[in-house]
């Protein structure tokens, strides 16, 4: 069985102790030196967050009416996190599920 040291990701240290597991099944690390910022940690994390600028730039590419696939092409990032940006925005946008959008209620100028 081989081991190996982990060490904290900030201060480089092995006073590392485990610290439960994600709900994905990866285990999560906890630095115990007090010296050390962090205190949750994983050794090996699955997706990095999008950069605003890559945002801002995807967002600005969608409204000039580029595909996913064209934009993740363009800016050198896989698709699927292109459409998890166009996923938030939808989320953000949309109308919630049920609501109806009323009637505009303004009457028409008749002309004289």
């Amino acid at each position: 069985m081989a081991l190996t040291q982990v060490r904290c990701p900030d201060c480089n240290g092995l006073n590392v102790v485990k610290y439960g597991k994600q709900p994905n099944g990866e285990q999560r690390y906890s630095c115990q030196d007090p010296r050390c910022s962090r205190t949750i940690f994983l050794l090996n994390y699955r997706s990095q967050p999008v950069l605003q600028s890559s945002r801002t730039r995807i967002i600005e590419l969608a409204l000039d009416g580029y595909d996913p696939q064209a934009i993740s092409e363009s800016l050198g990032l896989p698709e699927e996190e292109v459409t998890r940006v166009f996923q938030q925005l939808s989320r953000l946008t949309a109308p919630p599920v049920g609501v109806r959008s009323r009637p505009d209620k303004r009457t028409k100028v008749a002309a004289s």
